[in-house]
């Protein structure tokens, strides 16, 4: 067989196999692309990977940046002079205000234990906030313990590790406590000593203490009666205490009455 014949049978062949390729693509549709998505995923799958690992760090980063202002606002609202009212109050406002923004940013954060860190930390910043200010009246103190709570319970919903979903139920236990809610903050104070997957962090300890301070506050002290001396009656008195003509007569000598 010649080179022509052998080019000619080849290019047959290949003719042949186009003719029937739809049909093929038709009767393996599932297999192709099933192994067109493997392959794609195989390709892209360490570029979105590496994506998502820059993307979790540049969250950690912001998050952890935000935490650390959070810090450095308290301690400025402590250091405010205390001639300085107006010092005083732009200190706690910056607090609060960046507060609320790393709140507002927790939606965006895709990492459930940052989320929760993040919502923990802002709640302490806000209740920080009010033991720092001079003056609170009732209507601010219901407002941000209120706003305190909120964040705390998303971050025990939302928390996967056991240090973090305790943290947010101590912090829901004393919000329970700032509102003067003693019976529900025992409850929570309680829950935190009695879960097992709590027991190797510090937290069930720390419940116990505000337990036995909570109990402590809480006690009665029955002082002793002070006796109470009854009066005599009216005929009694008038029996002991001597009349004008008596007491005249008992103070005669003796010689006269004889």
């Amino acid at each position: 067989m010649d080179s022509q014949h052998r080019h000619e049978l080849k290019t047959n062949e290949l003719a042949e196999g186009l003719s029937h390729l739809p049909q093929l693509l038709k009767d393996n549709a599932t297999t192709i692309i099933g192994v067109l998505l493997i392959g794609a995923a195989l390709i892209t799958w360490p570029m979105f990977n590496k994506m998502s690992r820059q993307k979790d760090r540049t969250e950690q980063t912001t998050t952890t940046q935000s935490i650390q202002m959070l810090d450095r606002d308290v301690y400025a609202v402590l250091q405010a002079p205390a001639d300085d009212p107006q010092a005083q109050t732009e200190a706690a406002d910056t607090l609060l205000i960046n507060a609320d923004a790393l709140l507002s940013s927790v939606s965006g954060i895709d990492n459930p234990n940052l989320a929760a860190m993040a919502q923990i930390k802002a709640a302490q910043a806000v209740r920080t906030e009010l033991h720092l200010r001079k003056e609170v009246d009732a209507d601010m103190l219901e407002r941000q313990i209120q706003k305190a709570k909120g964040a705390y319970q998303k971050a025990f919903e939302i928390a996967e590790t056991p240090t973090l979903k305790a943290m947010a139920q101590f912090g829901l236990a004393l919000c329970w406590e700032e509102l003067g809610q003693t019976d529900q903050a025992a409850a929570v104070y309680q829950q935190i000593i009695d879960n097992e997957s709590y027991q190797p962090t510090v937290l069930p300890a720390q419940a116990q203490k505000r337990l036995e301070t909570l109990a402590d506050n809480s006690e009665v002290f029955n002082f002793a009666a002070v006796a109470v001396i009854p009066e005599e009656p009216v005929e009694a008195k008038e029996a002991l205490e001597p009349t004008a003509e008596a007491a005249e007569e008992a103070a005669k000598p003796q010689a006269e009455k004889q």
